[in-house]
């Protein structure tokens, strides 16, 4: 009998020991007295800027693209519309990208607009009226939804979507998801770490909802924790265990 004590001791011992371990698989948890970073509810006419180690697609035509709309032209213009099609550009740590012809070029902090005029304005003089196409291909995020640490990336084109766009894009809000628990991390490019919270759980959220998500955000989505269940779940795993053991015992008893 004090063999059975002892392990049932033990077993007891390692329910709360494990109890210990529930919800540990939630990230990003912030203590109460967090002062959280005022989200700019306007960002959504904020456009994106290029930055180092972006991966980009160039291409380049002449005649201000009438190729693209009369693709009956000459032998000589198709040789220059295929200058940089199909081929990715890499924005070094400095900024710089190293353009066919024209060299090193540095395009990081320029929006996608004046990259492209920056850059055939340094075609004019080898082409006929330039005209050039950039497109960053490595824009994205990662959300982050139920069940907890579920997490999906969701690829930018060159525009930008919103916050309820990219949740909508991972599965949405789940059924043990709070609403009204978003947290989003945003790099400011000064190497800080801005944190939002985001509440949709009102009509009020709506502002929040139509912000702009940036390439590299991470939106968090906060999962209800569910410490009874899982707590119970666990209680009833070992006493199925301590059934076993007691009967083993009970048996080795007899003989």
């Amino acid at each position: 009998m004090n063999r059975l004590h002892s392990i049932f001791f033990l077993l007891t011992m390692s329910v709360l020991l494990a109890s210990c371990g529930l919800n540990s698989e939630f990230m990003f948890q912030a203590p109460k007295e967090y002062v959280f970073d005022v989200p700019e509810i306007d960002s959504t006419t904020i456009d994106y800027r290029i930055q180092p180690n972006d991966v980009i697609s160039f291409n380049l035509f002449t005649n201000e693209g009438s190729v693209m709309l009369e693709p009956s032209t000459s032998s000589v213009e198709n040789a220059v519309i295929g200058l940089g099609t199909g081929l990715s550009y890499v924005v070094d740590s400095k900024g710089y990208v190293e353009f066919p012809i024209i060299g090193f070029q540095k395009i990081s902090g320029m929006k996608l607009a004046e990259a492209q005029k920056f850059i055939e304005e340094l075609y004019t003089p080898q082409f006929n009226r330039p005209y050039v196409q950039l497109k960053v291909d490595n824009r994205r995020i990662m959300v982050f939804s139920n069940p907890p640490g579920t997490g999906s990336v969701v690829k930018l084109g060159n525009e930008s979507i919103s916050v309820i766009e990219a949740i909508a894009q991972s599965g949405g809000i789940g059924a043990n998801s709070k609403a009204d628990d978003i947290k989003l991390f945003r790099n400011d490019g000064t190497g800080k770490r801005l944190v939002y919270h985001i509440d949709l759980s009102t009509i009020d959220g709506i502002k929040y909802a139509n912000m702009s998500v940036e390439s590299g955000d991470i939106i968090y989505v906060q999962s209800r924790k569910l410490f009874a269940r899982n707590l119970s779940i666990e209680i009833r795993n070992w006493m199925t265990l301590l059934i076993g053991v007691t009967t083993l015992l009970t048996l080795q008893s007899r003989f």
